[in-house]
């Protein structure tokens, strides 16, 4: 079965929670992802459990699986073997699909943090790279903290051969935790390839409502949902529990795919119990499209219709004149007057939050700047289309 080809066809069940269910059953570990290769058995144990419970697709142990991230404990030169372990793990538990799970860094990128888009980039790929040898049917881009990561994350596992599905965490404001919006999300990652999009973790199942209903309401892909069973608590002992049982999530649940969800699954807290009960919900029809048709362009932070682009547009000379761009307009910079077009567009997104537009005949500067912009950019061209990394033609 190809996935997206089932996605149209009925609404898919996720499993649930690895990390705070290995918590509850006494392991205790600074790697997660270390266990699929040293107890392989315990966790195709849990795989074989959710898909028991009704999920047809498992997402394998594999969170925190970047080389960048395994580097914090020592252990980046096992990111290829324990990849293709952690999907031959959730292989072996016979459900329909296994979904790569890819997580963040740890880190930011340039120029909100120091690390570059090619680190990033590379560690994803050979992530990718590794399920898709091991047999995964998707990357899951898993609990994502900001668009231009999960921007570069998804171009990754796509040069890997791999179609990736692109899923957030938003924070009580609304926003990612480096300030992105749902729409600017499912606008910038749809742009970027991606064959569907997702909300994950954040609060209980009633904090996914705002950002799913942003998510449809700019994008046609199908969009995951899978939420924590509420908020964490410390109990009297000093664990960590989640208070929302399989019958308390189980409505909103229900409201969920009333919505426009594709598929469902759970997040931190959640068991095969819960899981087992999502089941129980119909899942046999695809949802009915939201999208109204209308595209647009946008960073990561604002987004404005294609449309009203142009007209809405303040030519740019130096990087600094962005900084002086009001809300509702776009910078129109042409990128033949610009020299060292990365260094630009990392003042770019110091000097702005508003989206920019590239003017240019040159399919190499463009190429380049659409690579590496953390956005869903228009284009002023001649070059024939389609034009690369999704860009929209003005």
């Amino acid at each position: 079965m190809d996935f997206s080809q089932e996605l149209t066809r009925r609404r898919l069940l996720f499993d649930g929670g690895m990390g705070a269910l290995l918590a509850s059953m006494g392991v205790r570990t600074e790697c997660p992802e270390e266990l699929g290769y040293e107890r392989p058995e315990l966790i195709s144990g849990i795989h074989s459990s959710y898909k028991d419970a009704g999920a047809n697709v498992i997402i394998t142990n594999s969170l925190g699986m970047h080389p960048v991230k395994l580097a914090k404990t020592g252990r980046a030169e096992n990111a290829e073997k324990w990849t293709r372990q952690a999907v031959i793990n959730a292989k072996a538990a016979g459900a329909d699909f296994v979904a790569l799970d890819m997580g963040t860094t740890g880190e930011f990128l340039r120029p909100v943090g120091s690390l570059s888009f090619d680190e990033a980039y590379e560690g994803y790929r050979l992530v990718a790279k590794a399920g898709k040898e091991a047999g995964a049917d998707i990357a899951l881009l898993e609990t994502m903290t900001d668009i231009a990561e999960a921007r570069c994350a998804c171009l990754a596992a796509l040069s890997a051969g791999l179609p990736a599905a692109a899923s957030f965490t938003f924070e009580k404001n609304g926003r990612t935790l480096t300030g992105g919006t749902p729409q600017c999300a499912a606008i910038t990652l749809g742009a970027a390839g991606a064959m569907a999009l997702g909300v994950n973790c954040s609060g209980g199942a009633q904090a996914m409502f705002a950002p799913l209903s942003a998510m449809l309401s700019v994008s046609p892909l199908p969009i995951i949902v899978q939420p924590n069973a509420g908020l964490p608590i410390t109990d009297g002992g000093g664990n960590t529990v989640y208070p929302d049982g399989p019958e308390a999530m189980l409505p909103h649940m229900q409201t969920i795919l009333d919505m426009g969800a594709s598929a469902i699954g759970g997040c931190c807290g959640t068991t095969p119990d819960h899981i087992r009960a999502f089941a129980s919900l119909d899942l046999s029809a695809p949802p009915a499209p939201a999208w109204d048709g209308q595209e647009y362009i946008c960073s990561a932070r604002a987004f404005i219709p294609a449309k009203e682009a142009l007209s809405s547009s303040v030519e740019i000379g130096e990087a600094d004149d962005l900084y002086d761009l009001e809300d509702g307009e776009c910078g129109l910079i042409t990128l033949d007057d610009v020299d060292d077009i990365p260094a630009f567009l990392l003042e770019a997104q110091m000097a702005t939050y508003q989206p920019l537009i590239f003017k240019t005949d040159d399919m190499d500067k463009l190429a380049c700047a659409l690579r590496l912009y953390p956005g869903a950019a228009g284009v002023v061209t001649s070059i024939p289309s389609p034009l690369p990394y999704g860009a929209l033609r003005l």
